[in-house]
């Protein structure tokens, strides 16, 4: 009896203190009010190593429920820069951390910039030292600016919060192509050879700010990498031509003129689907690219009668063939450089180990002259709306009377 009376005493306790145990807090856990997030990494070439600047938004200024860049208490931006030079990253961080009260954390950072003179000197011993770090995210977004990074300090988050949410937008939408660490680390081990989003700014007069001219920030094309340097450009046009090799096409529009009066039918690329086929027959390499598309006509200013099957069949061979040139515009850009960017020799690997094997060493100056490269396109246009001609086609002028 005494032996059932201690074990029922010895469950009660356990019961009891069990609740408590669960309820304690991590021993390693920092609050969260003693940290300090980073949202956007800047890194900029200096005279003796590298700039390194830190985007931090300011909780103590953030008001719930607030939109745009000054929505902090007092109209105070709700976001700051703070920036320090050293021989590597790793010295410019500790002397931007020695000047903090609080512990910066990397947990947030999904921006990751480079200045275009730091991304032609080398970028891969700076993405080594972030991805060391074990709070970043190797999914970060990758951008590269024409001149300095520090530009971005200047750019008026107008329509978001932050100015890193405005990039984590270009990306999202399909505005910039997507280049991550992660597939730059990737293409380390294959050479190096990547293409960025490139970031271009102007003065602008923008209504409703205070300020007569803002630095205005757009998309303005991307960055040719070989080998973790940044060795050439594509232009906006072009780098659109890389969204479809790479899969990346959202909502794109493209305007084709009319063949029936030379006016402009404006259609927007609904699905794509890309595959990339690699062929060697006789010692000769073939790389076939099929882009397969559905398209849909948005607006049109020509008189063309768009129930007409002929005059439909001509507009998608018109597509067709301009999304080719933009396409085959973009590759031989990159084989100017010696830069495969779209990493064909990663599906030469994959079909063919030992050719591959073979071919390896020599693959940059074989892609750049030697290798046939064919693009097919196909899009079919599923819808035209429910005017298959534009009203002013339709209408007769109406006379004015004087």
């Amino acid at each position: 009896m005494k032996w059932n009376y201690r074990m029922k005493r010895f469950l009660l306790f356990l019961l009891g203190v069990i609740p408590l145990c669960l309820q304690a807090g991590c021993w390693s856990s920092a609050e969260l009010n003693e940290q300090a997030f980073v949202s956007m990494v800047i890194l900029d070439k200096a005279e003796q190593g590298v700039e390194l600047t830190l985007a931090f938004p300011l909780t103590n200024r953030l008001i719930p429920g607030s939109a745009g860049g000054s929505g902090g208490s007092g109209g105070q931006k709700p976001y700051t820069f703070l920036s320090e030079v050293g021989v590597d990253i790793g010295q410019a961080y500790r002397r931007i951390q020695a000047d903090l009260s609080r512990k910066i954390t990397f947990g947030q950072t999904y921006i990751v910039i480079f200045g275009e003179a730091l991304a032609k000197e080398g970028v891969a011993s700076a993405l080594d030292f972030l991805a060391r770090e074990p709070a970043f995210h190797i999914n970060a977004n990758l951008f590269v600016t024409s001149g300095e990074g520090k530009q971005l300090i200047k750019v008026p988050p107008i329509f978001e919060r932050f100015v890193s949410d405005i990039l984590m937008a270009f990306v999202e939408e399909k505005i910039a192509l997507s280049a991550t660490a992660t597939d730059f680390l990737k293409a380390s081990y294959s050479g190096g050879d990547i293409i960025i989003p490139l970031l271009s700014f102007e003065k602008r007069h923008i209504d409703q700010e205070q300020a007569e001219n803002q630095t205005w920030m757009g998309t303005g094309g991307a960055a040719i990498f070989k080998q973790g340097r940044m060795v050439g450009s594509l232009t906006t046009q072009e780098m659109r031509g890389g969204l479809w090799v790479l899969e990346q096409v959202k909502d794109s529009e493209i305007s084709i003129p009319s063949r029936t009066d030379g006016k402009n039918i404006d259609v927007i690329i609904r699905q794509l689907d890309t595959r990339i086929r690699p062929k060697i027959n006789n010692e000769k390499i073939t790389i076939t690219i099929r882009s397969k598309a559905i398209a849909e006509i948005i607006a049109s200013n020509s008189k063309i009668d768009l129930k007409d099957p002929d005059h439909l069949r001509e507009l998608e061979q018109d597509l067709n063939k301009r999304v080719k040139n933009v396409m085959m515009q973009t590759i031989d850009k990159t084989r100017e450089v010696k830069s495969d960017v779209f990493h064909f020799g990663d599906y030469l690997d994959w079909r063919y180990p030992r050719e591959w094997k073979r071919i390896k060493t020599q693959w940059h100056d074989l892609y750049s002259k030697e290798i046939a490269i064919e693009v097919m396109i196909d899009i079919s246009i599923s819808r035209v709306g429910t005017i298959q001609q534009p009203i002013h086609a339709k209408t007769p002028e109406m006379a004015v009377d004087s």
